[in-house]
């Protein structure tokens, strides 16, 4: 071979090698030709990734990560990017003053092609915002309530902390199909356009971009220091300017729309958004929940053992599924199998579970456990940690005292945060959930959990245990509705023991929610707990009240007319506030009524067998820091 061959191979070589970036570079020119090329662009196609989890702009000004269920994959015209709506999104930053080549600052416009298959509370495919109600500032263009959505923060509405202005559609955007996405600001005024249209314009804002020194810049997803919103569906070519495209412009960019944006778009494929669940378990009858990704037909099977043999169907087709089974035997295992289909002809439209295990409630004569837990909130790790720890203890079921996740309408939080991490025990054990402050009283609580009217209060029995579950979010009197049926349930009640659970604590020795005890007095606890509630416990002997709120682990000596009492005199109160959430400390002086406490997460596993209750404490190492052992030395009237 000669020189010259060799020397021509090389260049040969190296010309493939760059053909990436200088094919990138010469596709985005002549695209925008007589419009300003954008100050970043992204089109998602595979000679835009390096490796699995890093994807460069066109031209290669900046990298993002790649996380999630974020992938690449070809439609019937091209590559695109789809979001499952998992926890995926592409971060190209934290920190304003490293991205400041990009952000805008007088004006900006901002564009791209999406699809949407779900409609939901908040929906962001990109931006730099911050919105924690304290601070307001940044940009994003997203989606609202399912229609299209423009926020923006400036200096001349700023009140100290930012103001967003948020512009929104009047229309719902369209599921399943393609869209065109735009929004400007030239300083003085704020346009929001739906391909290719004008649909909201606004001039609350005015002046340079207000931002948020530190925030994520992200695409895929309406991202802050305490929300995430993932998209749910495809996105192509997205880019971003310093300057403000006119009408005309904006129209123009529609009508130039990408091949890969010409057909139908990909469908994220068919799962379980929530993995089933079990909840409401009695002596002969369970309910078996399941969310699935798009609207589906539900089957449950069941039997004495791995082959099953029965069946039930859901009656309808849905995404969220609550099928009771019925006809059980009392204190019984069984085995079933969950399968949904999402239509006929699809691809990937059956979901089938493994084999999967429950147990109905036991008889009076029968020893049993469950797991107590609080405060799970926004902490998926302590989450998964307590899920997968208790689960080795194996719970009859799981008794949660409020504060299941930080935001009770903010559904990512609940599949993605709560139902995700915990799905190990809870696809195998009955939950019996109460409402915390943070749920919100918000619709998908309800949404989520079956339980008996007015289902804010209800009670249940389990072996010799008979529970009684209260919201102290609501009015706490004399006169209040769920206070009388306490009293009337307890009345009647003939249960050899008494087990109350709320959110709210009777009595704590936290250092600042009922009064900052650094500097003067405390309530110790909730007033009207105090007050309405307590009496009733001492009343009607009840043995033993969980609470979480405090996100602590404390437990006080029997309790009974405002003095420790000895064992078997009064009531134990123990603080559950350490499944998940940030966590507090104690009071500098120790209050009269505590007996154990402690700062750290943790969980509690409750053992019964006749007339002993034995009350463990486990950090989410596992290792036992406080034991409490009940006993019963006459018989319950």
């Amino acid at each position: 071979m000669s020189v010259i061959s060799t020397f021509w191979r090389l260049v040969l070589i190296l010309s493939c090698l760059l053909s990436g970036v200088s094919e990138a570079r010469s596709m985005n020119e002549l695209f925008w030709s007589d419009l300003e090329t954008p100050v970043v662009q992204w089109q998602f196609r595979p000679a835009f990734m390096i490796g699995d989890h890093t994807l460069r702009s066109v031209g290669g000004e900046l990298e993002g990560s790649v996380s999630g269920d974020l992938r690449i994959v070809k439609s019937e015209s091209g590559s695109v990017l789809l979001s499952e709506g998992g926890s995926g999104m592409i971060l190209l930053g934290n920190e304003k003053q490293n991205l400041q080549s990009v952000l805008p600052q007088e004006s900006m416009s901002v564009a791209g092609w999406v699809s949407h298959q779900e409609i939901q509370e908040w929906g962001g495919v990109f931006g730099f915002l911050q919105d924690n109600a304290s601070v307001e500032k940044g940009w994003l263009l997203g989606s609202r309530e399912g229609r299209a959505c423009f926020a923006l923060s400036t200096h001349g509405a700023d009140d100290g902390d930012g103001v967003l202005t948020y512009l929104s559609a009047a229309e719902k955007l369209p599921l399943g199909k393609w869209v065109h996405l735009a929004a400007t600001y030239d300083g003085q005024k704020m346009s929001l356009f739906v391909n290719g249209r004008s649909v909201a314009k606004s001039t609350e804002q005015s002046g340079p971009v207000n931002y948020s020194e530190k925030a994520p810049f992200v695409l895929g997803a309406y991202r802050d220091s305490n929300e995430f919103y993932p998209h749910v569906g495809a996105m192509q070519d997205f880019g971003l300017w310093h300057t403000a495209l006119t009408p005309e412009q904006v129209k123009e960019l529609y009508d130039r729309r990408p091949e890969s944006t010409r057909s139908t778009p990909p469908v994220p494929p068919l799962k379980f958004s929530v993995f089933p669940y079990l909840q409401w378990a009695t002596k002969n009858s369970i309910t078996v929940s399941a969310e699935a990704s798009r609207p589906v037909d539900v089957v449950v099977e069941f039997g004495l053992d791995s082959k099953l043999g029965k069946k039930i169907e859901s009656k309808e087709v849905g995404k969220l599924h609550h099928i009771e089974i019925k006809g059980l035997k009392e204190g019984t295992p069984y085995f079933y199998k969950v399968t949904a289909r999402g239509g006929e002809g699809e691809a990937g439209n059956l979901l089938e579970t493994g084999i999967l295990t429950f147990q109905t409630q036991a008889s009076k004569d029968t020893a049993f456990g469950f797991l107590v837990v609080g405060d799970t909130q926004n902490n998926p790790k302590v989450t998964r940690a307590v899920s997968d720890l208790a689960w080795g203890h194996r719970p009859n079921f799981l008794m949660h005292c409020g504060d299941l996740v930080g935001t009770g309408s903010n559904k990512r939080e609940w599949v993605h945060e709560f139902f995700a991490e915990a799905s190990g025990i809870l696809s195998r054990m009955a939950i019996f959930p109460t409402l915390g402050n943070h749920e919100q009283n918000a619709q998908l609580y309800y949404d989520y959990f079956t339980l008996p009217a007015p289902e804010f209060y209800y009670g249940y029995m389990w072996g010799n245990v008979e529970f009684f579950v209260l919201d102290t979010n609501k009015k706490i009197d004399s006169n209040s509705e769920q206070v009388k049926w306490l009293e009337k349930k307890l009345r009647n009640s003939k249960a050899r023991w008494k087990v109350v659970y709320h959110h709210h604590p009777a009595w704590t020795s936290d250092e600042n929610d009922y009064g900052d005890t650094w500097k003067g007095s405390s309530n110790q606890g909730v007033l009207s707990v105090q007050e309405h509630l307590v009496p009733l416990y001492e009343k009607y002997d009840v043995d033993v009240v969980f609470n979480g709120h405090i996100h602590v682990y404390e437990r006080t000596w029997p309790i009974r007319d405002r003095k420790t009492v000895g064992p078997g005199e009064g009531v134990v109160y123990i603080t559950t506030g350490g499944g998940g959430g940030h966590l507090e400390g104690f009071a500098p002086n120790r209050t009269w009524f505590s007996c154990n406490k402690r700062v750290g997460h943790h969980f509690l596993m409750v053992n019964v067998n006749g007339d002993q209750m034995e009350i463990s404490a486990y950090d989410i190492e596992g290792r036992l820091f406080d034991r409490l052992m009940l006993g019963k030395t006459e018989k319950s009237q």
